[in-house]
């Protein structure tokens, strides 16, 4: 058992000491993200951006949500045009953020084709009530103008009722995941007890429910993933994404006829299930700083997880998705004109050198393999019709 020197809020406390002093690391991240009161996001308390615990791509650049933008206008038009020209279209993005994307998109496609917002509906799913206030904020200006923005909870979307495209930004990465760990040559599930007299917090272990188990020995069997692969090491750790086929199955459920795109952190199974990733993708991040001791201030950080891209595919595809395919960030922004963003910057601001210089400092992050530009796009879709055929420029 890892000790470590972690002193907890008494809300967290009371929670594990009320589950009988053990808990799984899934109900952990559950508990310290999405808490209603306390979470980090389900509080609100989440800060993003330069001044904030870290940057997603919208909060780092307007220019990430202007060129998205131009996939997203290319697919309703394209929707638009082909079959659906009797509908009203939907463009919904799952968890938000403070708003930064939803706010860049709707300011380029006023940019650009005003009109074609008439025949559009913005539709933010936000499981965190906390997050609510702050995009409210950030997209009031475009409430004021009329353009019609909906707040709902994806159970109150009708099924097979929804005509446009899904976003999912940063979202998967952040959803709760078991741990898996081999310990005495056997597989344990992770779990994170509570020192009474100390209150502090260890990572523990707890036998594998079934449903796990099931769920690692259907990966091994139609994904050739292995658990734990050869050669491990005592203590060896892993994520596993429970969640993410569930979500899929609650958005595939929705959709009529759209396109699904999720950009997020991901890795090939064969160098995330590996002996020589010991200890899994799972970080911590608060004050732009990445700690590995995801114990540390419950609550009061971001946790994240690489996604595995086999497993989401695989979650898709079995659902009914067809995979329209799979790029990296920084070729997707290229194939959208990041070029010419860059140079329009330079000539916008001539006169404003630093100004400039922090634009491109930003646009090149989104592209920078180190930074985001290794992010993995995953576009989906479903379609009524078998014979449809959209276009994306993001995966030429």
């Amino acid at each position: 058992m890892n000790c470590l020197p972690v002193n907890n809020p008494d809300w967290l406390v009371k929670k594990i000491i009320k589950m009988g002093g053990t808990i799984s690391f899934y109900d952990y991240m559950n508990f310290v993200l999405n808490d209603p009161i306390n979470g980090y996001y389900g509080s609100g308390k989440a800060k993003l951006g330069f001044r904030g615990d870290f940057v997603t791509s919208p909060s780092l650049s307007d220019d990430f949500a202007f060129l998205v933008g131009k996939q997203i206008e290319d697919w309703l038009i394209q929707l638009k045009s082909g079959f659906l020209s009797n509908k009203k279209l939907t463009v919904i993005e799952f968890g938000a953020g403070d708003g930064s994307f939803m706010s860049g998109l709707i300011k380029y496609l006023l940019g650009s084709s005003k009109n074609f917002l008439k025949g559009v509906s913005f539709v933010i799913i936000e499981p965190n009530k906390g997050m609510l206030e702050k995009q409210k904020n950030k997209l009031e200006e475009f409430l004021n103008l009329g353009i019609e923005i909906l707040w709902k909870g994806l159970e109150e979307l009708e099924e097979n009722n929804i005509n446009g495209i899904v976003v999912a930004n940063e979202v998967l990465d952040a959803l709760p995941v078991e741990r898996i760990t081999f310990s005495k040559g056997k597989l344990f599930r992770q779990a994170v007890s509570l020192d009474k007299k100390s209150c502090k917090l260890f990572f523990d272990e707890m036998p594998i429910p079934s449903e796990l188990e099931k769920s690692i020995e259907l990966a091994k069997n139609e994904l050739g993933i292995t658990i734990p692969p050869e050669d491990v090491i005592e203590g060896w750790t892993t994520e596993w994404h429970v969640d993410n086929s569930e979500w899929l199955k609650a958005i595939y459920g929705k959709i009529n006829n759209g396109i699904l795109l999720i950009i997020d952190y991901a890795k090939d199974a064969k160098k995330y299930y590996t002996s020589k990733n010991c200890d899994g993708t799972i970080v911590s991040y608060k004050n732009q700083k990445m700690n590995t001791n995801v114990l540390d201030s419950p609550g009061n950080c971001d946790l994240t997880s690489h996604l595995c891209i086999e497993t989401l595919i695989n979650d898709a595809e079995t659902l009914g998705f067809n995979t329209a395919g799979i790029t990296k960030q920084g070729e997707a922004l290229l194939a959208l004109g990041l070029a010419e963003r860059l140079y329009g910057i330079q000539q916008e601001f001539k006169k404003d050198l630093s100004n400039a210089f922090l634009r491109r400092e930003a646009l090149l992050r989104l592209v920078d393999p180190l930074c985001l530009g290794d992010f993995k796009w995953f576009v989906f879709n479903k379609f009524k019709a078998k014979e449809v055929n959209i276009n994306s420029t993001c995966l030429l």
